[in-house]
């Protein structure tokens, strides 16, 4: 039970530790903190000027949460401390938390510390009550004098603060900080990761390398466990996807490959009064195949496009078409299938596979644009819309021709064999013509080879007997729509293009845009509705699930580029979105309430 305590009351004064210092960080005071932490750290999280920060975040609160968290964390943390209120801490300072930190034989990941700023470390020291005065080698003691709890030396105008039990290692890190020749995280990024890392409210990095020197050994032994487990359960007759062993070596091997070729990931963030703006960048290790995947260089979407995303959509996107980068994407993807289904990479049947889907992306050009809607009542429950560049329609056609031969035989037909389904292609050519344009239908039949299944039923509920579509070229354009009734999506589509005149964009989409600056310049962008795809869950379910009329007039928008070897993502998620989310789900606690009286009686 002591033990136990102890850890309990750890947690709560590292938990306090950290929210105040998001609390009190500021601009100004010290350098920045990232030209403190040494440059091999596994991970950092810097704080700029979060005393703003904070009363931001009470701002896109409001209406949304009653509990703010400005006013309460220096109250904690001056309870920490030992008094009312924390004296010597910078008000306007920069604060990082990173780790591990230096010593022992091995990297320890549990050696977090604290970067917190301070005025005047002297009187942080000696004017807090549960800061005890720097001993001989400059260690303040922080909590009950009987048993503290986290430890604090001076470095460049910051407290470093680690747990007690980091004595030695707190030590080595201020000599390594002040020694000649120390290696910043701020000389290591790339001048517009710094950038970047010094203009955002919170910043957090990962070193990948580090990751993957520190844990991927033991990430690796553990999918090797996980693979003989599956192997044992296989030949004691449970049914496994594909081949058991082939498919964790699969994952292992990708996993690897993720670490080896990934320098680092990092995540912003940025909240105002009506929207959290999140950023992700990855960047690669250079002169790997990851870099020369996200070298990009497809430019800026056609902006034309965007007449043909839609209003009340699951989704949307608009995206410029690199073959190259979608190539190269498509070849890594099929790698993967072959190691998966244990095939041989180097068949006749996995090289025509390849050279398939190159002509196929190759054939396509410039912008594409699509909207994803539900249509919860029509089987599939869902319609989806395409227009995209085509700049060779002959290509583009001979390999339509050829996709009906691959569902019946060969790797992509194995592999749903093995998964319990027969899937079936048929294209029709010129199944009619509506203003002088040629409408092809396609349809893939979903056959389960157990129609009496759980599984089959439901797919069978979903999908019906197939998903069916209908697609044309007009213009160099090709557009095409999968939907329970495809001929008026696509009757709609050559309206829209043979038209001419560009039409008005929708509403949703423009408000999504507002959201992230620069967005009208991202390589892709697009919009995602949680609400709309919960409406579909929900309606597709087995299971009875309380539905309520889905009424959103907001969207979470999503820009990002690929370029230089790093993809950069921004993400911006609107106050309103989250209000309607939670008014969403209260309405379907009302009618679950509802519900039960009723069932009461009859039970």
């Amino acid at each position: 039970m002591i033990r136990l305590s102890q850890a309990k009351r750890a947690l709560v004064l590292w938990t306090s530790m950290f929210l105040f210092c998001v609390t009190v960080a500021g601009a100004g005071g010290g350098p920045d903190p990232i030209t403190v932490v040494p440059a091999d750290s596994l991970f950092c999280v810097r704080i700029s000027n979060l005393t703003g920060a904070m009363t931001k975040i009470d701002q896109f609160l409001t209406g949304v949460s009653p509990i703010g968290v400005s006013m309460l964390v220096p109250a904690q943390l001056a309870k920490l401390l030992g008094g009312t209120e924390a004296k010597g801490i910078n008000m306007s300072g920069d604060f990082a938390v990173f780790g591990p930190l230096p010593g022992g034989d091995a990297p320890n990941p549990t050696r977090i510390a604290v970067l917190v700023p301070v005025s005047d470390y002297k009187q942080f020291a000696e004017g807090n009550p549960n800061v005890a005065p720097p001993d001989a080698q400059g260690i303040s003691a922080i909590g009950p004098k009987e048993q503290p709890m986290f430890a604090a030396v001076n470095v460049a105008g910051y407290a470093l603060v680690t747990s007690a039990g980091n004595r030695q290692a707190l030590i080595e890190t201020k000599k390594l900080i002040a020694g000649p020749g120390a290696t910043s995280l701020a000389k290591r990024l790339s001048s517009e990761e710094l950038k970047r890392a010094q203009g955002s409210p919170v910043w957090a990095y990962a070193n990948i390398q580090t990751v993957s020197k520190m844990f991927g050994p033991m990430i690796q032994a553990k999918l090797q466990e996980v693979k003989k487990s599956m192997q044992d359960l296989q030949k004691q007759g449970q049914p496994m996807p594909g081949q058991t062993g082939a498919m964790m070596d699969t994952y292992a091997g990708f996993l690897d490959s993720l670490m080896q070729e990934t320098q680092f990931v990092s995540l912003s963030l940025d909240p105002t009064a009506s929207a959290i703006r999140l950023g992700f960048v990855a960047a690669a290790m250079p002169n790997t195949e990851m870099a020369k995947t996200l070298q990009g260089g497809s430019g800026i979407p056609d902006k034309k496009f965007m007449q043909y995303l839609e209003n009340g959509a699951v989704m949307n996107l608009l995206m410029s078409v690199d073959p190259a980068c979608w190539t190269r994407i498509n070849n890594f993807y099929l790698d993967m299938f072959t190691q998966f289904t244990g095939k041989d990479a180097s068949s006749e049947d996995i090289r025509k596979l390849k050279k398939l889907t190159a002509d196929a992306t190759n054939a396509l050009s410039g912008t594409a644009a699509m909207s994803f809607s539900t249509e919860v009542k029509s089987k599939p429950p869902f319609r989806a819309q395409y227009v995209v560049g085509l700049k060779d329609p002959q290509t583009f056609y001979r390999i339509l021709e050829e996709m009906p031969a691959m569902f019946e035989s060969g790797p992509i037909a194995d592999l749903y064999k093995e998964m319990g389904w027969k899937l079936t292609f048929e294209l029709k050519r010129k199944t009619e013509t509506y203003k002088d344009v040629a409408i092809d239908t396609f349809r893939v039949g979903i056959h389960p080879v157990d129609p009496n299944s759980q599984e089959s039923k439901m797919l069978a509920g979903i999908f019906g007997q197939g998903i069916e579509g209908r697609l044309a070229v007009v213009n160099n354009l090709l557009v095409y729509a999968i939907a329970g009734d495809p001929g008026t999506l696509v009757h709609k589509l050559i309206d829209q293009v043979k038209g001419g005149a560009t039409q008005p964009v929708a509403s949703e989409v423009q408000a999504a845009m507002q959201l992230i600056p620069g967005a009208e310049k991202a390589s892709f962008f697009g919009t995602y509705n949680y609400l709309r795809v919960l409406q579909m869950v929900t309606a597709i379910m087995p299971i009875p699930i309380p539905q309520t009329p889905v009424q959103s007039q907001s969207n979470i928008a999503i820009a990002g580029n690929m370029t230089g070897g790093s993809l950069s993502i921004e993400m911006a998620l609107p106050k309103q979105h989250v209000m309607e989310i939670m008014m969403i789900f209260m309405q379907m606690q009302q009618q679950k309430m509802q519900e039960q009286p009723q069932k009461q009686p009859q039970m």
